[in-house]
């Protein structure tokens, strides 16, 4: 009897303990139960991880490098056309397919921002921005467990003297206050450790689903919680 080949997937181990900046925002509020299913998420992770707004973000940072002096609502312009192609083109997939969901998404992503144009505005004519998606390794260290720290946008004054970050939140649930703090602080961390000594009015998190604006200059500091969450994971990482 012939024997049959069949094909295994292996199994992607990350060894040293590390999360990314969403799951440490979500991880300090989480039940026990609920920490457990991230890290299992962070060691095991899946071979393909969906990310349903990057086409968004991608638009929206590229777009807003472009730095245009004045006529700001040309961007907010172009998001409704990227909106309506990306809902054009999902209608071409089903529903169920990451092809779908990945423009659909967008498109609702786009939608907010654009609600959002009074409150981006300002913060257009303000300062300049570079888009910053090209730096994902991006972490600082904590505890021993390596933190994701990737801000979308760098701002800039007119000097080209860099004074603060911007990340958004994509997501199709409003951001809690404690993990936009989160947030804030892991990203001012790793900026200060490069010695970049960032205004915090202008450390911001832009919670998309809320139309909100959070800055580092209002929120707790949570770095107590960071702190003990770190050590729990590195704690931890080898029994998961």
């Amino acid at each position: 009897m012939a024997k049959e080949n069949v094909a295994v997937k292996e199994k992607k181990v990350v060894l040293e303990p590390q999360i990314s900046l969403t799951m440490i925002s979500r991880y300090i509020i989480a039940s026990e139960r609920r920490r457990k299913s991230i890290l299992k998420g962070c060691k095991y992770p899946p071979n393909y991880i969906p990310r349903f707004y990057e086409v968004a973000r991608k638009l929206v940072c590229e777009a807003f490098s472009l730095n245009f002096i004045d006529q700001h609502e040309v961007y907010f312009d172009d998001f409704k056309r990227h909106a309506a192609r990306l809902r054009k083109e999902a209608k071409d997939y089903a529903e169920n397919t990451d092809d779908y969901k990945n423009r659909i998404y967008s498109a609702k992503g786009l939608d907010s921002i654009v609600a959002m144009e009074q409150l981006l505005t300002p913060i257009l004519q303000k300062y300049v921005l570079e888009n910053n998606l090209t730096r994902r390794r991006n972490k600082i260290m904590q505890n021993g467990v390596r933190i994701g720290a990737m801000a979308d946008l760098i701002l800039s004054d007119d000097s080209s003297t860099p004074v603060g970050f911007l990340k958004f939140n994509f997501s199709t649930t409003k951001l809690k206050k404690e993990e936009a703090a989160a947030k804030l602080w892991v990203l001012h961390r790793f900026y200060s450790e490069r010695e970049l000594n960032f205004n915090h009015k202008i450390c911001l998190v832009i919670d998309v689903a809320a139309w909100r604006i959070y800055r580092f200059s209002d929120v707790q500091n949570p770095g107590k919680e960071i702190d003990l969450a770190s050590h729990e994971i590195f704690n931890i990482w080898k029994l998961i």
